[in-house]
């Protein structure tokens, strides 16, 4: 089973930033598009719900998840004060 939770970021009010974490997956089922098709669910609504700015911060281990993120068209960004102790690298999708 694949899991995807989505965290709703307010900055100011705002529910035009939003955050994707706790994207996981069963290890016996690696690398058959569950993991593709729960962050697209997320993502999907996400910006159906409003959001302009989508972050993500992530453990550059995580190779799979990058690669998803990636191809959703996330762009590295420097991590920042993020308070994820397992965390080294951080994404940001910004919606044209």
């Amino acid at each position: 089973m694949t899991y995807c939770s989505l965290a709703v970021w307010q900055k100011k009010d705002s529910r035009e930033e939003w955050e994707i974490c706790k994207l996981c997956s069963n290890k016996h089922i690696e690398h058959k598009g569950a993991g593709t098709k729960v962050f697209k669910a997320c993502f999907d609504y996400a910006l159906k719900n409003g959001a302009k700015k989508i972050y993500i911060v992530s453990n550059s281990k995580l190779k799979a998840a990058l690669h998803i993120y990636k191809k959703f068209g996330f762009k590295e960004i420097q991590l920042g004060d993020y308070h994820y102790t397992r965390a080294d690298i951080a994404f940001e999708y910004i919606k044209d």
